[in-house]
């Protein structure tokens, strides 16, 4: 560092007062103050200030017990605004868990409103004047072939002396349940047109919550290990459900 220059740069005065530089430029320094009064005035200035700020520092340090209450104070707070961050978080959870809950039991409900809605449609449909089914047959010998090579699985149909009392097989017919193929098997129970639906095992509606009444008519349904079975009909509904039972017990076991 040179003795020629004017006045001691902020950054070296800062460094010697701080005792931060090697001892020949510490020596410089010390030689340049002896000679220029101005930077001998910055330095004494600033250690003044330096001594007065440590001195302060010392002079408002808390007592213990104050730091201690502090801490505990700030832990509590810290608690609580965790504690109020946890409860709202659970709080959000809760309410999504709700909704997500009541979406999908709406989406059920509405999906089995919509199956027991197309199981009348296709049930009345039978009864119209005009229906005629692919098979007319009360053998069962001559119904279920029919359905071979129509459906992608193959079901049972009991001996008429199995069947429950005034319950007969009139006919059949190939349909659609939820977009799957289906066995329409029409039956009359007391004279009463019994409509079933034969079909596979599907993700789809679950069948248990289907409505047991609809505009007047019994929807009784069961499930085997691969086939859902409904019927649908006017007639009384233990003697509906006494023909789906029927029906199960003669399902062969996978």
């Amino acid at each position: 560092m040179s003795q020629t220059i004017e006045h001691i740069n902020p950054d070296v005065l800062s460094a010697f007062i701080d005792g931060e530089l090697s001892a020949g430029e510490q020596e410089t320094i010390e030689q340049h103050l002896s000679g220029c009064h101005a930077c001998g005035l910055r330095v004494l200035s600033a250690t003044r200030l330096k001594t007065a700020t440590a001195r302060a520092g010392r002079r408002f340090v808390p007592p213990p017990e104050v730091l201690a209450r502090l801490t505990a104070q700030l832990h509590g707070e810290s608690r609580r605004r965790i504690y109020s961050i946890r409860r709202t978080a659970w709080a959000s959870l809760a309410a999504a868990m709700v909704l997500a809950v009541s979406v999908i039991g709406w989406r059920q409900l509405h999906e089995t409103n919509n199956l027991a809605a197309e199981l009348l449609d296709q049930h009345l449909a039978t009864l119209s004047s005009a229906a005629t089914p692919q098979v007319i047959s009360t053998d069962r010998h001559t119904v279920k072939p029919w359905f071979q090579g129509r459906l992608p699985f193959s079901f049972n149909l009991p001996d008429p002396q199995a069947l429950p009392s005034e319950t007969a097989l009139k006919g059949a017919d190939l349909t659609y349940l939820k977009g799957q193929p289906a066995a329409l098997l029409l039956f009359t129970i007391h004279k009463h047109e019994v409509s079933v639906f034969v079909t596979q095992r599907f993700s789809g509606p679950n069948l248990a919550a289907l409505p047991s009444t609809r505009s007047g008519f019994t929807i009784h349904s069961a499930t085997t290990h691969d086939l859902q079975i409904v019927a649908v009909s006017d007639v009384n509904p233990a003697d509906l459900d006494a023909l789906v039972a029927t029906l199960v017990r003669v399902q062969a076991p996978s």
